[in-house]
């Protein structure tokens, strides 16, 4: 008969499991106690969550291609659930980096991922990085068409129009009957 206890782990990381969309299975075994917050706070940064588990409870918890990957695994698991597989991904590289937790694999989308594939995602740009890169390639061919006919307007003798150096002189907006405005 399962203990409650297992119950309500199960029940909670069977609704973390389907709220996510890609997942990333770790063996923490290394992690201090310090570098597990260090890392948690890290992934709720990245808007991700890890949530540490027997393996018979994540057998039952996370779709059957992802629970091929914790087969071999005794004792306890660390999965990691994001909903930006690349942020989440960065964290847990440098943490593999440094030799304080092992990857064994992860789930997207349906797809199940290797070791190789979650190091090649986690050097992929960042959204904001991608962001920028986008608004360049936007921005270029307006930028080159206005240098363009700048250059035409100066070949054709034209010179570009100066900026005042005088302030804008600010109109100071009437007093509303009734409201005493206090002097500055």
């Amino acid at each position: 008969m399962p203990s409650f206890i297992n119950e309500l782990m199960l029940k909670e990381l069977t609704s973390v499991a389907s709220n996510a969309t890609s997942l990333i299975l770790v063996d923490h075994s290394r992690l201090k106690s310090e570098d597990t917050i260090k890392l948690r706070t890290a992934l709720r940064k990245a808007g991700a969550k890890l949530k540490v588990s027997k393996v018979r409870l994540l057998r039952r918890a996370i779709p059957a291609s992802a629970a091929k990957l914790i087969e071999k695994s005794k004792g306890s698991v660390g999965v990691i659930f994001a909903s930006d597989m690349v942020a989440a991904a960065k964290v847990v590289a440098d943490l593999a980096k440094e030799n304080k937790v092992t990857v064994r694999g992860g789930l997207m989308d349906g797809e199940t991922l290797d070791v190789a594939t979650i190091k090649r995602i986690s050097e992929l740009p960042s959204k904001q990085q991608l962001l920028g890169m986008l608004v360049n390639v936007l921005q270029a061919p307006i930028a080159g068409f206005a240098r363009v006919i700048a250059a035409i307007h100066t070949q054709q003798g034209g010179s570009a129009p100066a900026v005042e150096d005088t302030p804008v002189a600010v109109e100071a907006a009437p007093a509303v009957a009734g409201d005493a405005a206090p002097a500055v």
